[in-house]
């Protein structure tokens, strides 16, 4: 934590608010609004809520998730944004091999947090042996578009990594063509040493 934050901001930004309403069983309206079971006659139906809510707000939250990892992406997309231009203008390039690989590093990181660290497509192991939850999870994932939500941040990604790799390139060679200079300019310089040695 490097300092304090916008409570009602952050809210706005990475919020899900969904309506739900009760019925003889759980499940989504074609409005989207979430349906509780409320069983008659049930003795159990105060824990099948709860279950139903758990199954429910696994799949909101990760939708939150993704919102961020939205966010990050596109702060991330949007400092790259001149990148090309300035390449194919062949303007002087404002990194350095250090800001590259910083750039390079928060991708993989955000790769590492979407694909592997909060594995965010996939089915809680919780759900695996209970199949009503886990239908009422994959009903509200579809609902918010999960899936197609982190295709579409990985295809993003995918485009920002190919740009950092041009990128790194470009500094590769120019580095490698300053090194290349400086050894052409000190075998000139020994040159010249061994001819004044030879003439004098």
């Amino acid at each position: 934590q490097v300092g304090s934050y916008s409570r009602e901001k952050t809210f706005d930004l990475f919020s899900e608010v969904l309506d739900f309403t009760y019925g003889e069983q759980a499940g989504l309206l074609p409005t989207g609004e979430l349906v509780l079971s409320n069983p008659l006659g049930s003795n159990n139906w105060a824990k099948t809520q709860v279950l139903e809510k758990i199954a429910f707000s696994h799949g909101i939250q990760r939708s939150v998730k993704i919102s961020v990892m939205e966010n990050f992406s596109e702060d991330l997309i949007r400092s790259l944004k001149q990148i090309p231009d300035i390449l194919s203008e062949k303007k002087a390039l404002q990194l350095d091999q250090k800001g590259v690989m910083k750039i390079m590093g928060k991708l993989l990181s955000l790769r590492g947090l979407i694909n592997l660290h909060l594995p965010l497509s996939e089915t809680p192991e919780a759900y695996w042996e209970e199949p009503e939850l886990e239908e009422l999870y994959t009903k509200i994932s579809r609902e918010l578009d999960i899936n197609a939500r982190i295709r579409t941040l990985n295809r993003k990604l995918d485009y920002a990594h190919q740009v950092v790799e041009v990128l790194r390139t470009e500094l590769s060679e120019k580095h490698h063509t300053r090194l290349e200079k400086i050894i052409i300019y000190l075998i000139s310089i020994e040159v010249v040493f061994e001819l004044i040695h030879f003439f004098i």
